[in-house]
Parts: C-alpha cells; structure tokens; sequence
C-alpha cells in the first residue's frame, strides 16, 4: 500500500526527495548511502554508478553542483515535489512497482525551503522534477507551476529555474510553466516509439511528450515567456535501442526544436519493478555517448561521418571515443599539418577542440607551431593528437597503420585487450614486444611518435594508457 506522509518536517521531506529514492527502502532513506555511492564493479568487468551520485556533486542532501558552460558549477536545489507516481514505467524506482513509504511537499512548504535555502546563499537556482500524483500529469505540473510562481513573486528570485513539465500535461500548463521556468524539459526515456511502449507502457510518445516539445519551442520562438531552452532525458540501455536510435533521435530534437542539451542516463535495475533482472548499462556507454552528442552537437559533424564510429549492431566502440574512430577509418586524410590545415579538418582531428583549433588558427599567424608545449598550452591534448599531425621535427606513423593497430580488432574488446592489440600488432609488423633498456622508458629512447610503440599502455610510458575500466562517468565534460 503506498502512503503519502504529510508527518516530516520539509527538511526531512528535502532529504527523502532530493534525489531518486532507493530501490529497497520501506522508510526514511539512509543519506549515507543515498548520496554517496560510488563506481561498483560488476562481474563482466564494467563499472557501474548509480546516476546523481558522485560525492563531489552532491555535497549535502537537496544540493546539487551542476556544470555550467565555460567551466565552473552553479549549486542548485534539486528535489521531488512527490516521489509517487502512478506510472508504470518498468524501470523507475517511483513507479507504482515499488513498494515503499512515500513523500509530498506542499506548495508553500517547498518555496519557503527554496527561498531559505537561496538567501543563505545555499543554492543559486533550482532543478524541480516530480512524479506524476494520482489526480494525473496536468495537475501535478500544475501544483509544481505554482511552486514557481510563489519562488518568483512572493519570494522574488529572479534566477535560474529548470522546470520538468510532466508527459501528457495539457496546453495551457505547459504555457503557465513556460512563464515562469528559466528551462523546461520533457524526458523522451527512450528514443523510439517502441521502446517507449516496452518501458513506459501508459506514456504516448508523440502526444504525451513530442506535443509537448513542440508547444515550448514554439512559445521560446515567440519568446512569450521566461523560458530560452529545453533539454531532455534518455535512459540508456534500458530499451535495448541502438546508439544509432539514439543519434537519430537527437539530430531531430537539435533541428527541430532546438534542444539545449539531451542528458543520457544510464540503465540500474530496480528492485520490485519489472526490469529488475535486466542487465545494467555501462558507465562506459554513457561517455561514448556524450562524445557523440559534443560531436552532433558542438563540432557539426555530419550523420554520415558519426555513422563510421558505429559497428554492425548501430552501437560506439567503448574503448576508444567516437572521434577517434571516425579519424582513423579515414586513413587518407591524415596526418595534417597542423601550421596549415583549415578549421573543419583541424575540428576532426583527435586531441583538437574548437577552443584550441581557434588558438591554433590565430596563433600560427604569429609563429610556427613546432613543439607539443606549445600546442599543450593551446589546449591539445598530445596522447590523442600525437598520431594525426605533422609539425616541424614530429611526423607519426601512416594514419593507416595507426589503424591497423588500434581497430585490429572485430568485436568491441575492454581496455586491457586493447593494449594486447596493440602489441599484436608490432609483433606482426617484426617488431620486437619486449622492453629494451635503451633510455628512460626501454624501446621509447629516440622515438618521435607513441604509434608503433611496444611499451604504450605501460605504467610510467609518456603515452600514458587506453581508458581504464572505472573512469568517472562525464555527463558534463567537453569531448577534447
């Protein structure tokens, strides 16, 4: 039987609602264990992190540290107006599936909480979420709506409000929300139609959310309120979609409605609910796709040069990112000289971001580019660039080596394999696998470039390492 307790004070309600409730708890949740998860290994050697979870981000219950463009954060509240829902989404540990004590904040309650918080200078903005109360998704982005607009008139902030507008609300809610909410969002879960019908079979995709999108773009282009973006929500892996699915989706979202960011998160099970034997989604995957997005996103590759990262199955290799993979499926066009290669190419070479590809573009006017120093104080990063630029004094391996090397290989391999492939590959090539003492890093002495390298991947070699199995999720961290 669920319960909406109206007994805890709204400090416990803050700490009960500030992040997704735990799969097995039949009562107050433990914050120990509620904020501070960390990365868990699985038997399949991937790493797991529960979403919302790194201590870093969360440095108390209802406080969370979100990212801001240019670098830096922005400490927000975050938190429920209800843990109850009456959806049946198979994945989602506040679905009607779980049996467990539930909580509410009241209006008043919630904006008086916010406003103590802000003037204590606490947080500096709010993230507000809900599931969808009995009385059904209008009126509980209704009740949500009014908690804003208490926030804003009684209490007079003015600043950053992200606002979740529930799927299936009507019109005329979601034109209120978009007078008040600094950003509005609607969570897709899925990227196709099916896939939202296995997850969330009460939820219509096109009515109860694609409406819904296209209501607040089209309101942000007549800027008739406080609204100037959108973002949603995917829960990755969940669906068993591709990321090809995935790609597709979000070249429509960014086109036609101009979505801020699409967040990706990646599949836990739960317990009660229906997927809670379905195998969860490694962090590894929810990296990959970040990489991709920053790549549709911010660096305006085309659908057809993102399609060479994907295998047969439409999924990201998870042991190199995407914009290494393109690089190296497209031997011919490199190594560039990095003193005279235009901006789109500069763009698509490994280690390259737009920030450093502008210092480079401006700085080459001055100088001659001719040390990794200088391109390392650009920005560069000279572990992924090292094998696809030619400078004065460095020239690599042939780009189609480079990728004999590091693509060798069929199937998508973890990062320990990866570094046997590479040395599978210098010992077809009659190069001998064992470490020579000829300098400080053995058979590195003298050489020009990591390609080729017996010791690559060892501890200590300059090189450094693939990607190790345990890296922190990065939902926020420009793709280099």
């Amino acid at each position: 039987m669920v319960v909406i307790s109206t007994e805890p004070d709204r400090f416990q309600k803050l700490e009960a609602l500030s992040t997704m409730a735990t799969d097995d708890v039949l009562g107050r949740p433990d914050p120990v264990s509620q904020f501070r998860r960390d990365l868990r290994p699985a038997s399949d050697g991937r790493t797991y992190r529960d979403p919302y979870s790194r201590p870093e981000k969360n440095p108390m219950p209802g406080i969370y540290k979100a990212s801001i463009p240019g670098g830096g954060t922005i400490p927000l509240m975050r938190t429920m107006f209800t843990d109850f829902c009456m959806m049946d989404c198979h994945f989602c540990p506040n679905s009607h599936w779980v049996p467990r004590r539930r909580f509410a904040y009241k209006v008043d309650e919630l904006a008086k909480t916010f406003a103590e918080m802000a003037e204590r200078q606490m947080v500096n903005g709010l993230f507000l979420s809900s599931g969808i109360m009995g009385s059904g998704a209008s009126r509980t982005t209704q009740k949500m709506v009014e908690t804003v607009e208490a926030i804003r008139k009684r209490h007079k902030f003015t600043g950053y409000i992200h606002l979740k507008v529930m799927p299936g609300t009507s019109q005329d809610i979601v034109e209120a929300a978009h007078r008040l909410g600094t950003r509005l969002s609607v969570n897709i879960e899925t990227p196709t139609d099916p896939g939202l019908q296995q997850l969330s079979p009460m939820k219509d995709l096109k009515r109860g959310i694609l409406d819904q999108m296209s209501w607040i773009d089209r309101m942000a282009k007549a800027k008739t309120g406080e609204t100037v973006g959108q973002a949603t929500q995917m829960i990755v892996g969940a669906a068993e979609e591709s990321d090809a699915d995935i790609l597709g989706r979000i070249t429509q979202l960014y086109g036609d409605w101009r979505l801020k960011r699409v967040y990706y998160v990646p599949f836990r099970p739960v317990r009660y609910t229906p997927m809670e034997e379905h195998t969860p989604t490694p962090s590894e995957r929810e990296y990959r796709l970040y990489q991709m997005d920053w790549l549709k996103r911010v660096y305006r590759f085309e659908n057809s040069e993102i399609g060479l990262a994907f295998d047969s199955r439409g999924l990201l290799d998870l042991d190199q990112d995407p914009k290494t993979v393109i690089a190296l499926e497209n031997p011919e066009m490199f190594p560039v000289d990095i003193n005279s290669a235009d901006l789109p190419t500069l763009l698509r070479t490994p280690g390259i971001g737009p920030i450093s590809a502008d210092r480079i573009m401006r700085q080459r006017r001055r100088f001659t580019i001719s040390s990794w120093q200088d391109l390392k104080t650009m920005g560069v990063v000279p572990k992924k660039a090292r094998g696809f630029v030619v400078m004065p004094g460095h020239r690599p391996e042939p780009a189609r080596q480079l990728r004999l090397e590091l693509l060798g290989h069929t199937e998508p391999r973890s990062s320990v394999d990866l570094v046997d492939v590479k040395r599978e590959a210098t010992k077809s090539s009659g190069v001998s696998s064992a470490p020579k003492p000829t300098g400080a890093h053995g058979d590195c002495a003298g050489r020009d470039s990591c390609a080729g390298c017996p010791m690559f991947g060892s501890p200590g070699h300059p090189g450094g390492s693939p990607l190790s199995v345990g890296s922190p999720t990065v939902r926020e961290k420009v793709l280099a």
